[in-house]
């Protein structure tokens, strides 16, 4: 198969997910611990399905910084960890990344995630 008539359809599909992730992560902010589940859960599958589009791309550093953000999340969707001002902190900068990550991946560019995956 050939991806690359697929990247532009892959870039804004992905361009979404990750205003949708900015949105969930604004909300989460706000309602902190108490009204996580909602937005974590939305957070979860935005990211679940950029790592499947991104694995069927064939863009392997957005697959591996998504499935490392979707293991943090399922984390606090079962309580292991809580939201907090660290928490959000890292969840903000990951979804910067993912989007660094995303847009280099389909321009044929290398975007570090060493830093954010560390931290995951």
């Amino acid at each position: 198969m050939d991806s690359s008539q697929y990247a532009d359809l892959f870039l804004t599909e992905s361009r979404e997910h990750v205003s949708a992730i900015n949105q969930w992560l604004l909300q989460l902010e706000r309602e902190g611990a108490a009204g996580s589940a909602e937005p974590v859960s939305a957070i979860f599958r935005a990211v679940h399905t950029v790592k499947g589009m991104s694995a069927t791309m064939g863009y392997t550093a957005v697959a591996e910084l998504s499935h490392e953000l979707e293991t943090l999340l399922d984390r606090v969707r079962r309580g292991e960890l809580t939201v907090n001002a660290e928490l959000m902190d890292l969840l903000f900068r990951c979804a910067d990344v993912l989007e660094s990550a995303i847009e280099g991946a389909v321009a044929g560019r290398s975007v570090s995630t060493d830093d954010v995956m560390r931290r995951l």
